[in-house]
C-alpha cells in the first residue's frame, strides 16, 4: 500500500513538473519571441534604411551634370526664344532619359525660366519659387536634396538642387532642379512589408507609408508652435496635418483605440533627423506565438505526465530486481578479483601502487625481478626510495600533488637504481583507483624501460643539432638573397608604375592637343569649306563638286581625330567616371564591328583616377584582343563590387587559345595587363581553352 502511494505521490509530481515546465517555457518562448521580432525589425529597417538613402541620393550627379550644361548657362545668361527652346530641349531630354517627374531651371531671382512640365496644366513656369529652401542653399552655392509636395502638381517628391555657374565656375547665374516622384519608391520598398513602416520628418510628420491613410498626419501630437513652423515652411502644403493617434508608453506605441504596437525607428543618412519607422501589432505577434505553442504543449504535458507515471511503476519493478542481480555480481566480482591478481602478478609488466602517502602497496613479480629486491623488501617502502635524486624532486614536487589531484598521469620521465646500483629510465604511466566518495586511494602504475630508447634519442638530437645549424646557415644566405631580389623586384615595380603612367600623362596631352588645337583648326576650315561650296553653288559647278569633297575630306578628318582623342583618352573617364567610360568604349566597339557587346555594372563607390584608367586600360585591351583575334560574335563586360573588391570581367565566346603556347609576352597584351592590375594591387586571372572562348577577371581590393 506505501509503495503504491509514494508512486502516485511521484506521479503526481511528475505531472505538476511538467505542467510547471511546459508554462515556464511558454512564457520564456514568448519573449524570446518578442525580443527575435524586435531584432529583424531593425535590421529590416537597416536594410531599408540603406535602400532608402540609396534611392533619394540617385539623382545628385545627375542634377550636377545639369548645371554644366552650355544651353543652360546661355539661357541664363541672354534670355530670349532661342536660347529658352534650347534649355527647354535639354530639360526634356533629362527628364525622359533619367524617368523623372520634372526638370527646371531658375534665375536668380527664383522665378522659372525653362521646365519640361511647361506644357501641362499644372505648368509652374513663370512662377516663384525663392521660398523653397533648395533654392535658398542652391544659389548660395550649396546643393541640397529635399523632400516636398509640390505647390502646383500637389505630387510628393525628391528635389534635387545645384547652382548653375558662368563659364568661369565663379558666379552663379540661376539654379538647376530634378524633382524624382516617390509613388515608384514608396512601392517599391515600403509595400513589401506586412508591418505599418512610416518615413517621417524631425516634426514627425509622414511622408511616406506604407498605409495611405496615415500619408501627411502627424506621428505624435504636436503644439501650435511646430504646426505653425510646418505651416510656413510649405513643404507639405497648406495642411491640416491631423494626428494620427499614437502615444508612446514603457513598451511601445499605442494608438487612438488602445491597440499596442512594436515601435522601431532608425535615422536616414544624409537626412538629418528623417526617420524610418516599424510598428508591428503586440496582438498580432502574440498570435503567431500562442496558437501552435498552445497546440503542441497540451498534448505533450499529458503525454510526459503518463510517461513519468509509467516509468516510476517500471523503475520500482527494475530496482527490485536490481537487488537479487547485485547480490549474483557481488560473488563475479569476487571471483574476478582473484583472476585480476593473478594476471597482475604474472603479467611480464613492472606494475605498481601506491597509497596516498607515496608508500608501495603492491608490486607484480616482474617488477621486484628486474629491480632486484625480494618483494618483502619493497611493500611499505617510499616509491621515491628507488628514484635518483633528480627523479625524487620531480616527483615529490610536481607529479604527486597533480597526480592526487587529477586521478592520472602518462609518460612520466623517470629513473629507477636497482638494488646493483645500475640506473635504468622508465616511462611511468598510472591512473587513480577512487573509493566512493569519489576520493584517490591508491594508483595503479605501469612502468616502460626506456633505457636504450633514451640513448638513441640523444645519439639523434646531436645529429639533428649539427643539421640544424647547417640550416641556419643556409636560412641566412637565403633570406639574405630574398631581400636582394625584393630590392631588386620594389624597384622593377616602381619603375613600371612611373612608366605607365608618363605613358597615361603623355596620352591625356596628345588627346587633349588633338581635341583642343587640331580639332578647332579643322572645323574652322570645315566652316570655311562650307562657305566656299555655298558661294560656288551656282558661279562654278566643277569648283563647287570638289568643295564639297573637300568638305566631306574634312568632316572625315574631323570624325577620325576625335576617334584617335578618344582612343588615347576618353574624356568621359575624367568628366563621369569608370561605370560611364566603359559603357562608352563597349558602345564604340559595338558599332564599329559585327559583335554584339554588353555592358552591365553596379553602383560602384568613388575610386582614384589612378585605378579606374588601370581598369579602363585592361577592358579596353581585353575588347580588342576579343574583336581582333577570337572571332568572337558576343562580349560580356561586367563592372560590379565583391564584398571589399572591385572586379571587371570580359568573356566571350570566341575560339578561345591555349594559354601554354600564347606568345603575346610584352607590350599591352597579356602580361601588359596583368602589370597594370598588378601595379593597381589587384589580381589578373585568365580562363581559356581551345573553342570554349575567353574570360579575363582582374579584382582590386578597395577597402580594408
Amino acid at each position: 500500500m506505501r509503495l503504491r502511494i509514494i508512486i502516485l505521490i511521484l506521479a503526481l509530481f511528475a505531472f505538476l513538473s511538467a505542467s510547471t515546465g511546459g508554462w515556464l517555457y511558454y512564457f520564456s518562448y514568448r519573449e524570446a519571441a518578442f525580443q527575435k521580432t524586435e531584432s529583424d525589425a531593425y535590421t529590416r529597417l537597416t536594410l531599408l534604411t540603406r535602400q532608402l538613402s540609396t534611392h533619394l541620393s540617385e539623382h545628385i550627379k545627375p542634377v550636377k551634370t545639369l548645371s554644366g550644361i552650355q544651353e543652360l548657362q546661355a539661357a541664363l545668361k541672354i534670355t530670349n526664344l532661342e536660347t529658352i527652346f534650347q534649355a527647354n530641349q535639354i530639360l526634356d531630354h533629362f527628364t525622359a532619359s533619367l524617368d523623372l517627374d520634372v526638370s527646371y531651371l531658375m534665375d536668380k531671382n527664383g522665378i522659372t525660366l525653362c521646365s519640361s512640365n511647361r506644357n501641362a496644366p499644372d505648368s509652374f513656369v513663370g512662377n516663384d519659387f525663392s521660398f523653397r529652401p533648395y533654392y535658398a542653399d542652391a544659389i548660395k552655392g550649396k546643393p541640397v536634396t529635399y523632400l516636398a509636395l509640390g505647390t502646383t502638381s500637389r505630387k510628393r517628391g525628391v528635389y534635387y538642387s545645384h547652382p548653375v555657374y558662368d563659364s568661369s565656375g565663379t558666379t552663379i547665374l540661376g539654379v538647376a532642379v530634378i524633382k524624382s516622384s516617390v509613388e515608384f519608391l514608396e512601392a517599391t520598398l515600403f509595400s513589401k512589408s506586412d508591418d505599418t513602416l512610416l518615413f517621417a520628418d524631425p516634426n514627425g510628420l509622414i511622408f511616406i507609408s506604407n498605409k495611405p491613410k496615415l500619408r501627411f498626419k502627424l506621428l505624435w501630437k504636436l503644439d501650435e508652435t511646430k504646426l505653425n513652423t510646418i505651416t510656413d515652411s510649405r513643404q507639405f502644403g497648406n495642411g491640416p496635418w491631423e494626428w494620427a493617434g499614437f502615444k508612446k508608453n514603457h513598451i511601445g506605441v499605442t494608438d487612438n483605440q488602445g491597440a499596442e504596437y512594436l515601435y522601431s525607428g532608425l535615422d536616414v543618412p544624409h537626412y538629418p533627423n528623417w526617420q524610418i519607422i516599424s510598428l508591428r501589432n503586440h496582438k498580432e505577434i502574440e498570435k503567431q506565438v500562442t496558437e501552435p505553442f498552445i497546440q503542441v504543449i497540451g498534448p505533450v504535458v499529458l503525454f510526459v505526465s503518463i510517461l513519468a507515471g509509467l516509468l516510476v511503476y517500471i523503475l520500482y519493478q527494475l530496482a527490485a530486481k536490481e537487488l537479487t542481480q547485485r547480490k549474483q555480481a557481488e560473488k563475479k566480482l569476487r571471483l574476478s578479483e582473484e583472476r585480476y591478481r593473478h594476471i597482475y602478478h604474472k603479467t611480464p609488466i613492472m606494475l605498481h601502487s601506491i597509497d596516498t602517502k607515496g608508500r608501495i602497496t603492491r608490486v607484480s613479480d616482474h617488477w621486484v625481478e628486474i629491480m632486484g629486491y625480494q618483494r618483502e623488501e619493497v611493500i611499505g617502502q617510499q616509491l621515491t626510495q628507488f628514484f635518483t635524486r633528480e627523479s625524487r624532486k620531480f616527483a615529490i614536487n610536481v607529479i604527486f600533488p597533480r597526480f592526487f589531484s587529477t586521478g592520472f598521469c602518462k609518460d612520466i620521465p623517470y629513473t629507477y637504481v636497482k638494488k646493483n646500483q645500475e640506473k635504468m629510465d622508465i616511462m611511468l604511466s598510472c591512473y587513480g583507483v577512487r573509493n566512493e566518495e569519489g576520493d584517490i586511494i591508491r594508483s595503479l602504475a605501469v612502468s616502460v624501460d626506456v633505457t636504450e630508447k633514451n640513448l638513441a634519442q640523444k645519439d639523434l638530437q646531436m645529429a639533428k643539432e649539427k643539421l640544424s645549424q647547417y640550416s641556419l646557415d643556409l636560412e641566412g644566405q637565403v633570406k639574405k638573397r630574398t631581400s636582394q631580389l625584393e630590392k631588386a623586384q620594389v624597384n622593377l615595380k616602381n619603375l613600371s608604375k612611373n612608366i605607365i603612367a608618363s605613358q597615361e600623362r603623355e596620352k591625356e596631352l596628345m588627346a587633349q592637343e588633338l581635341h583642343d588645337q587640331l580639332g578647332q583648326v579643322l572645323t574652322a576650315l570645315r566652316i570655311d569649306a562650307v562657305w566656299i561650296e555655298n558661294y560656288l553653288t551656282i558661279i562654278d559647278a566643277k569648283a563647287w563638286e570638289r568643295a564639297k569633297r573637300m568638305t566631306a575630306l574634312i568632316e572625315d578628318t574631323i570624325e577620325d581625330v576625335r576617334d584617335m582623342a578618344y582612343r588615347l583618352r576618353p574624356r568621359v573617364l575624367d568628366d563621369l567616371g569608370l561605370t560611364d567610360a566603359l559603357e562608352s568604349l563597349v558602345s564604340d566597339f559595338e558599332k564599329r564591328s559585327n559583335v554584339s557587346c554588353v555592358f552591365r555594372h553596379a553602383d560602384l563607390p568613388e575610386i582614384d583616377k589612378t585605378l579606374a584608367t588601370a581598369l579602363y586600360r585592361i577592358g579596353q585591351e581585353a575588347v580588342t584582343n576579343s574583336l581582333r583575334h577570337s572571332c568572337a560574335t558576343a562580349i560580356l563586360v561586367e563592372l560590379k563590387m565583391d564584398q571589399e573588391s572591385i572586379v571587371l570581367t570580359i568573356e566571350d565566346d570566341g575560339c578561345g587559345f591555349d594559354l601554354g603556347n600564347t606568345t603575346d609576352r610584352n607590350g599591352f597584351g597579356l602580361e601588359g595587363m596583368r602589370e597594370r592590375a598588378n601595379l593597381a594591387g589587384g589580381k589578373l586571372t585568365i580562363e581559356t581553352a581551345k573553342s570554349r572562348g575567353t574570360k579575363i577577371c582582374c579584382k582590386v581590393k578597395i577597402k580594408g
